[in-house]
């Protein structure tokens, strides 16, 4: 009965630990987000908002899949906060405008051989030390047959700017930024909408439905 009592026990950590590296690996390439006001204006004097004719997330002059999707989902964020869009972009209060970019990174790593570092010394601890000037604990030694890894990393960064049309003046913009891995990039839809909810969630008018 008691070993039945501790394999339970042992099960249950298991799963509670296969969880939580579930959870570490869902958060491992969440967006990095930025966003910024501008010092004084006040968003609750304006109410109407449009998206410019000639977004730079366009191509040759028609909306693509990837304005649409983001006109769709910040049309969305901006309703449940109060606002309401207006078809002629000389009517509104507020301009809005996207930018994407994907760029290639280069990532160099270098990992040490089993010589590299202090664990190599570890035996000595407690039995003897080394001869006087002697580098007792060599960090950063290179020793022949250390790794030196060469990674190419895609980042996509996503932009939206608020622009207050009186002014001709952003007042506000978010940016996000995120590795893009192949999954990412096949589900790129709901990619974009989590990045805008995510982008929305900082900005200075809650949302009122």
């Amino acid at each position: 009965m008691r070993m039945l009592v501790e394999f339970g026990r042992a099960r249950a950590s298991l799963v509670v630990a296969a969880f939580i590296l579930l959870l570490a690996a869902g958060c491992a390439n969440r967006p990095q987000l930025r966003t910024e006001s501008a010092p004084g204006f006040d968003f609750s004097q304006v109410t109407t908002f449009a998206f410019f004719d000639d977004l730079s997330t366009n191509r040759a002059g028609y909306h693509s899949l990837l304005t649409q999707q983001l006109m769709f989902s910040t049309q969305r964020e901006m309703e449940v906060r109060g606002f309401r869009r207006v078809e002629n972009t000389a009517d509104p209060d507020l301009l809005i405008n996207f930018h994407a970019d994907v760029a290639e990174t280069i990532r160099v790593r270098s990992t040490p051989n089993s010589m590299a570092g202090s664990q190599f010394w570890n035996h000595r601890r407690s039995m003897y030390g080394p001869w006087p000037g002697h580098s007792r604990w060599p960090q950063q030694t290179r020793w022949p047959g250390d790794r030196v890894e060469v990674t190419q990393e895609t980042r996509g960064a996503l932009s939206i700017d608020l622009v207050n049309a009186r002014g001709n003046m952003l007042v506000w913009e978010g940016v996000a930024s995120k590795r893009l891995t192949q999954r990412t990039l096949n589900e790129l839809g709901p990619a974009l909408d989590s990045a805008v909810h995510d982008l929305f969630a900082r900005f200075p008018v809650a949302p009122s439905l």
